[in-house]
């Protein structure tokens, strides 16, 4: 039972650790980090330099890969430029796998111990290095954890048992190649397997050819997590991680042909021979990510257009990016705010599009609702991304009250768009309860009268015009009493309405009352936005703000 409790309880220290690691190194990258590889991948030796740093920091391969999916998704990064950062983040991974060839038990007292230290009795609990502490304090606990499985399972070897089931398998090299596989899928890292091999063939429980191919099995086994965890990206995000698990087949099956043709001929020389085989195991791990990266660099320039063809682009895409913001834009506040509104105008533009589908004459939608509008969110949180970067890079006074309300009226833009959706989904189970419904009859009216102050809103943003902002907000007039009203004259209507009926009833007309009041206050905050125009037109930023605050006491404000 002691032989079990210490190699369970290395087990158990290593692979939380290990997880423990990667999140407190990725909680030390932000949008500040991103900006920086932008910059950084412009050039084929920078984006390399980049990815094996990001490798190093994160101790994830797929960490990696999905930042760089994402900020490719987002348009930061092209693909182009994401394909030798992911490639070359690989070789970042390798620090722990070959310090793990080491004891490491000295050294994870130190780092448990300083690191501990200077959390616990730090100044403030060691807040300025609060990051860089916990990753040194969980690098500690990792190194202590493999120690220990190392020392628990020292006496495997001289177990009957398991010397008995070894001469049993007779070495066969196709279940540690698949176990390989197998518990890289489970814990995410191949350079966690790859540890756990070393250890275990340093007690000798694996021989060499076994341990190798269970190492190929784990670079193989991440590149097929990569693919699963993929499943709900598109376009070049997939494409991304596609590339990742194909760079990860291809270092499997090329490296781990030897093992194979030395255990199928046994006239060809060990692998191992003239090695220490937890040194070679470490650089096994060395070449499966230096190999295929190498081999790949003449392919770079057509290697998009073949992943192009294995994931192809859909036309809800595009819709997903912002078509203005770019990081350059933000050395000029005046500019990057003037984009930002520009890019809100693309948003307003989409809003009347969400009840297309349910108006009479209009034409057939061509983006389903759903993708129009979780496309508009992607927008929406990378225009929040950068406002929160305009803002932290220190704004100018005089563009900061701008700043400020175009980050208020991107978060009236969510609030506008799920309601507006919400309110299509209601008038939708309206329209399926028939022509003869009491309920029919209102929904027409409310949807064109959306849809009109929606499209009204829009031109407003667009004309930056003082009077259509004046219109807009007329058009837009607290609207609770007529909402009163209609549901009292409809219920009338329909006394023995069912209780769905009157709920689906009550639903239609306060989300209707809502996103009018929502229009109402975009109407009010986009003079604020305009910045320079607001003199120009003799719009006084005094005035919105004295507007906007007799407008949030309406009762409308505390709609659900």
């Amino acid at each position: 039972m002691d032989l079990i409790a210490s190699f369970l309880g290395g087990l158990g220290l290593f692979l939380v650790a290990v997880r423990g690691l990667g999140t407190q190194l990725q909680q030390m990258a932000g949008r500040r980090l991103r900006v920086a590889v932008a910059h950084a991948t412009r050039g084929g030796a920078g984006a390399a330099l980049t990815g094996v740093t990001l490798g190093a920091l994160t101790q994830s391969s797929n960490a990696v890969t999905f930042v760089a999916a994402s900020m490719v998704q987002a348009g930061i990064l092209p693909l182009a430029r994401a394909l030798p950062v992911v490639a070359w983040c690989n070789m970042g991974t390798v620090v722990l796998v070959l310090a793990a060839a080491l004891d490491l038990r000295v050294a994870a007292l130190w780092l448990l111990g300083l690191a501990g230290c200077g959390l616990a009795l730090g100044p403030d609990g060691g807040a300025r290095w609060k990051g860089a502490l916990g990753a040194a304090f969980q690098l500690g606990l990792l190194f202590l954890g493999l120690a220990v499985l190392k020392s628990g399972a020292g006496p495997l070897r001289d177990s009957e048992t398991v010397r008995f089931a070894m001469e049993l398998a007779d070495h066969a090299l196709l279940p540690a190649f698949l176990l390989g596989v197998g518990v890289t899928l489970v814990a995410q890292s191949s350079s966690t397997v790859t540890i756990l091999a070393i250890a275990l063939a340093e007690v000798e429980l694996l021989d060499g050819g076994q341990a190798g191919l269970a190492v190929c099995g784990a670079s193989l086994g991440s590149g097929l997590s990569v693919l699963l965890l993929a499943g709900g990206l598109h376009g070049a995000a997939r494409r991304l991680a596609i590339f990742q698990a194909l760079f990860k087949a291809l270092g499997a099956v090329l490296l781990g042909l030897p093992f194979l043709l030395w255990r199928l001929v046994p006239s060809l020389p060990d692998p191992w021979e003239g090695m220490d085989l937890p040194h070679g195991l470490g650089l096994l791990f060395v070449a499966l990510q230096l190999v295929p990266a190498l081999i790949l660099l003449p392919f770079y320039s057509w290697l998009p257009g073949l992943l192009d063809r294995l994931s192809p682009a859909r036309p809800e895409e595009a819709l997903s990016r912002p078509k203005y913001l770019y990081d350059q834009a933000l050395e000029d506040v005046p500019t990057a705010l003037d984009l930002v509104g520009r890019e809100q105008a693309r948003l307003l533009a989409r809003l009347p599009q969400l009840l297309d589908g349910l108006r009479e004459d209009a034409p057939p939608q061509g983006t389903p609702r759903a993708t129009l509008a979780s496309a508009s969110a992607e927008v929406e949180r990378a225009i929040a991304g950068f406002l929160q970067e305009v803002l932290g890079r220190g704004c100018p006074r005089e563009e900061l009250e701008r700043a400020v309300a175009l980050e208020s009226l991107n978060a009236l833009l969510a609030n506008l768009r799920e309601t507006t959706a919400d309110l299509a989904a209601a008038l939708e189970a309206v329209a399926a309860r028939g022509a003869g419904d009491p309920i029919h009859a209102l929904a027409t009216p409310l949807l064109e009268a959306l849809h009109l102050l929606l499209a009204e809103l829009h031109d407003a943003a667009r004309s930056a015009d003082p009077m259509d902002v004046e219109t807009l907000s007329e058009l837009a007039a607290d609207r609770s009493a007529m909402m009163d009203a209609l549901r009292r004259r409809v219920a009338r209507a329909g006394l023995d309405l069912p209780q769905d009926a009157l709920g689906l009833l009550f639903r239609v007309t306060s989300l209707f009352e809502r996103a009018v009041w929502l229009v109402r206050r975009g109407a009010l905050l986009l003079p604020s936005t305009w910045g320079a125009l607001n003199a120009a037109r003799g719009t006084t930023a005094a005035g919105v703000a004295h507007a906007g605050a007799a407008d949030a006491n309406s009762p409308q404000a505390a709609l659900p």
